[in-house]
């Protein structure tokens, strides 16, 4: 069920951010003692499940910044849960479990675990645990962030040479000129400079250099002198 439980601690005063936490544990018998970790920390307990399905429903209804979940957990397990979560959810999760065997250890980390935790647990564990999970999931997805913006600038540099070439050969300008153009157009029709140069590519792909947008003009030649 969805809850906000929180106390007048502020996390700040450890120099750590505060956590905003979906707890999932089946039998719910350490719930207590996990929420008033968390709470006399200054984090947040957004919701507390019972079983997988109410863990996938309550995820997606308060957007907690991490997970604290159960191993065991009755009908869908916490791996089938987790596995679940990180398709329709990606975030920071935290699984708990009284077995540290080695299937367990290797299953919970391939279906996406950002840290285990055997029990029982104390304050300084969790607490630690949670942050650094959190902390690591947010430098991955940074990572990501920063892969395609890479990759989309590379795209766009790729298209814009190739749209250059097409002005130089189309209507004889310079490289500095073509860009220029390219730029203009991007400025004055409020569109990113991608989408121009596309449209450029498109436009001499169709062989129509004359296209409305006035990007590329054919290349016009001096009347013939008169003999």
């Amino acid at each position: 069920m969805p809850t906000e439980v929180q106390t007048n601690s502020d996390s700040a005063t450890t120099g750590l951010p505060s956590l905003r936490v979906l707890v999932c544990q089946g039998d719910g018998a350490t719930v207590p003692k996990l929420r008033q970790m968390l709470t006399a920390a200054g984090h947040t307990v957004v919701g507390e499940a019972k079983s997988g399905e109410e863990c996938l429903a309550l995820a997606e209804e308060v957007g907690p910044d991490v997970v604290l979940m159960e191993v065991t957990l009755p009908g869908m397990d916490g791996v089938a849960t987790m596995q679940r979560l990180m398709a329709q959810r990606p975030l920071p999760i935290v699984m708990l479990t009284a077995c540290g065997d080695d299937d367990t250890v290797r299953a919970t980390a391939a279906a996406g675990a950002a840290a285990y935790l055997m029990k029982p647990v104390s304050a300084r564990q969790l607490l630690s645990t949670l942050h650094v999970a959190a902390t690591w999931f947010a430098q991955l997805r940074q990572a990501k962030q920063d892969v395609q913006n890479l990759t989309e600038t590379l795209e766009v540099r790729k298209l814009v040479e190739r749209a250059k070439g097409v002005l130089m050969d189309s209507v004889g300008l310079t490289a500095d000129e073509a860009l220029q153009r390219l730029q203009d157009t991007s400025r004055e029709r409020d569109c990113p400079i991608k989408q121009i140069a596309l449209e450029v590519i498109e436009a001499a792909h169709l062989m129509a250099p004359q296209m409305s947008s006035g990007i590329i003009e054919p290349r016009r030649h001096p009347p013939a002198r008169k003999a």
